[in-house]
């Protein structure tokens, strides 16, 4: 079987063993039933009183938007289900019902939101007296409506002297941040503050643009300044008017800050002027000075070209010629120095500008600050005005919003359905109770069946015997007519209308056979643990399969203390084994010949009181070795282990393999574990499970422990009759069941529902 498949569960099992103990089951449900019987003939009746309450607010009151919506009807319900307002309701009602009993004067209040209702609340009480239960109800609503009235005007004097008192205590704080506010003013004269303050910002904004002017020009000079070595006075010249130009453009304005410290809307941009800025008469003529002598340089510098193809270089005109050009470049290069210097005063001279800028700016700054920060006070103070006004707004809004729900009167009581009591109690409710007895009844007895198939420690199922038992399992054999199995051995699969059986046993005989066909044995032990197991029955029945499939058999009654199956041959006992035991002489001499094909029988011979010593003084194993070469299997019929211990004696000379008989849902595991700790030295190789009562009401349990006997139990056992040979009197008839048409058409169905039969 694959592990998925037995893994499988199938609640079809469970519904077949609460068939298997239906007795039980019915037995719980019917004391349940009849407990519920009982309980509702003499409990208490219980009577409800109830109505329905609608708590609303009026319409037309104006509120605050900001307060959230309004909804009480869960503290409505925790005040009527309190104990205060119970117990006064019943000190009220005590002079007019002085009948009710003590227990029952302040009863318990359901009080929840009605369905489909708003604003409603639907109240109601129990009782044994539904006339009290209404007077208490009726009370209970009128109670809860005055304390409640109480409790809103109570609660709206106390809020209302609050908020006055919190309202003359922000009146007081709102003067004196005022006066503070005014004072500080005075004191630190913010008028004029502010407009110096102004004036102070301006002046740093000027300061810091000239700055930035003079720090963009020395930044430039101090880069220029290393190209300017061998440059003459022209370039010179130039780098310096536009070092000068570039240091008085303005920075653009930042559109993210329009303050002026930013550069914001106030800082307007400086045009770039024509020439530089102070720029004197004498630079001027200076200028136009060396300008001439450049030009003068080049008309020279030409008038050399023009007479280098005409005079040799020692010429007079040649080399004075050339005497002036190099003294106008001397003088070139005179200006260039001029330059230069001048550049390198100009840069000293904007360091100390600088350097005299940023302390003018320090000062600025300090003022500013100062200026700053009383302005930042001042606002601090304003803002504290500010809170105490807001929340002296705020409260006063309250206030009024208090006082108008107080003289509207919010809240409304009314009684939208009167207080009655119901005619029938609800308590104790038929349905409920027997659907609960049902359920319990149920419960109780699939509980003590599942406690009681936990405890069972009996024989039942196939991993029984090889999970716990530790054995293979041969085969089993269905239940027949349980009364007849302790009394009767008979050839069953010769019976008529035995087909079930015969199947059965030739499904046995398949496993023997290959479980000796393994091992190479042809001696079999049949045993069991106790009596009464059908160990004797089986065996016979399996030689006679045995036989009929052609294997020439022998069974041998090993029983000897208490031999019964010549009586199912109707032979004598005598000769047998014990006789052939003391004489010494082979078993040849006592084996029979029967009606069955390929089938001996040899009987246990007469009684003796000494068979233990009989069995281990002998022989044995020698007797029944000389029958192997005639015979291809040889049954024996050995006695319960642990009843007498003529089985471990025959079991302990190794002649052949042990079989145990159980009987299912008889014989208990521990007692099958210890005899076979009786059989150590013996080689068991299998079980075979013998009575499986696939008829009973629990058929459907034994179908899922036993699929394959299922066919053969319901084959066989109806419309048989059974009966034995030997102990049979004269005369007897066998008993016919007669089964009704409708009763086989039933379990017919029953069986095509539930028995695994495809």
């Amino acid at each position: 079987m694959p592990p998925e498949q037995e893994k499988k569960t199938d609640v079809r099992v469970y519904i077949g063993l609460a068939l298997l103990h239906w007795k039980l089951l019915v037995a719980c449900l019917l004391y349940a039933m009849l407990g519920a019987i009982l309980y509702l003939q003499f409990a208490p009746k219980v009577y409800e009183a109830h109505g329905q309450i609608m708590v609303y607010r009026d319409p037309n009151l104006p509120v605050s938007a900001s307060r959230s919506p309004w909804d009480s009807l869960s503290a409505h319900a925790f005040r009527l289900r309190a104990d205060s307002i119970r117990q006064r309701v019943a000190d009220n009602l005590r002079e007019r019902w002085p009948a009710v009993p003590e227990r029952e004067r302040a009863p318990a209040v359901d009080a929840r939101r009605a369905r489909g209702l708003p604003s409603t609340l639907a109240v109601s009480v129990r009782g044994s007296n539904p006339g009290y239960g209404v007077a208490f109800l009726a009370e209970l609503i009128r109670e809860h409506e005055a304390e409640w009235q109480s409790i809103q005007m109570r609660a709206v004097n106390e809020a209302s002297t609050t908020l006055m008192r919190e309202l003359a205590k922000l009146e007081g704080e709102i003067g004196k941040a005022e006066d503070k506010l005014i004072e500080y003013q005075r004191l630190h004269d913010i008028a004029r503050v502010e407009a110096k303050g102004s004036m102070e910002s301006r002046y740093l904004m000027a300061l810091m643009q000239r700055k930035n002017q003079m720090s963009t020009e020395l930044m430039l000079l101090e880069s220029q300044h290393p190209f300017l070595r061998e440059a003459d006075v022209g370039v010179i010249r130039g780098v310096a008017e536009l070092t000068r130009e570039t240091g008085m453009l303005a920075p653009a304005p930042d559109d993210e800050d329009d303050s002026p410290l930013h550069g914001g809307p106030d800082w307007e941009a400086v045009p770039l002027p024509d020439k530089p800025a102070g720029q004197t008469e004498e630079e001027s003529e200076h200028e136009r000075g060396w300008q001439e002598l450049r030009v003068r340089l080049a008309r020279l510098l030409k008038a050399e070209r023009d007479l280098a193809g005409d005079l040799k270089p020692e010429h007079p005109q040649f080399v004075a010629l050339r005497k002036e050009i190099q003294e106008v470049r001397d003088r070139l290069d005179v200006a260039a120095q001029i330059e230069a210097q001048r550049l390198r005063d100009r840069h000293e001279s904007l360091r100390i500008q600088i350097k005299a800028l940023e302390e003018a700016e320090q000062k600025w700054q300090a003022r500013n600050l100062l200026a700053s920060q009383r302005r930042t006070e001042l606002n601090r103070i304003a803002a504290v005005v500010e809170r105490f006004v807001s929340n002296h707004r705020t409260l006063y809004a309250r206030y009024h919003d208090l006082l108008v729900t107080s003289e509207l009167r919010a809240e409304h009581f009314e009684i939208v359905s009167p207080v009655a009591a119901r005619a029938t109690p609800v308590w104790p409710d038929p349905a409920k109770i027997l659907l609960a007895a049902l359920a319990l009844g149920l419960g109780v007895g699939v509980g003590l069946t599942l406690v009681l198939e936990i405890l069972n420690n009996r024989v039942q199922t196939v991993s029984d015997v090889e999970d716990e038992l530790g054995v293979p399992f041969l085969g089993g054999v269905p239940h027949w007519v349980h009364s007849d199995l302790e009394r009767t051995v008979r050839p069953v699969v010769t019976e008529e209308q035995s087909e079930g059986a015969v199947e059965a046993y030739r499904a046995l005989r398949v496993g023997l056979v290959s479980a000796l066909d393994k091992i190479g044995e042809k001696v079999v032990m049949v045993t069991s643990a106790d009596s009464r197991e059908g160990k004797t029955l089986t065996t016979l029945n399996l030689a006679i399969v045995l036989g009929q499939a052609g294997r020439k058999t022998l069974l041998v009654d090993m029983d000897i203390r208490r031999g019964r199956l010549h009586r199912s041959f109707g032979i004598d006992r005598v000769p047998g084994v014990t006789d052939m035991l003391r004489k010494g002489r082979s078993l040849k001499e006592s084996v029979v010949r029967t009606g069955f094909d390929n089938m001996d029988f040899c009987p246990c011979g007469s009684s003796a009181r000494d068979c233990a010593e009989l069995l281990q003084s002998v022989g044995l194993a020698t007797l029944i070795a000389e029958m192997k070469d005639e015979y291809d299997y040889i049954l024996l019929d050995t006695s319960p282990v642990l009843r007498v211990t003529d089985t471990s004696i025959v079991a302990g000379q190794g002649m052949g393999v042990v079989v145990y008989v159980a009987r299912v849902n008889r014989t208990p595991k521990p007692l099958i574990r210890y005899s076979m700790d009786m059989l150590k030295d013996a080689r068991i190789i299998g079980l075979i499970m013998n009575d499986i009562e696939m008829h009973k009401v629990g058929s459907l349990y034994y179908s899922y422990l036993y699929p394959n006997y299922a066919y053969y139990s319901y084959a066989y056992s109806y419309g048989s009759d059974y009966y034995h040979y030997g102990d049979s009197e004269p005369g007897s008839r066998r008993a016919r069941r007669k089964v009704s048409s409708f009763g086989r058409r039933l379990g017919k169905r029953f069986r095509q529902l539930f028995l695994p039969l495809d």
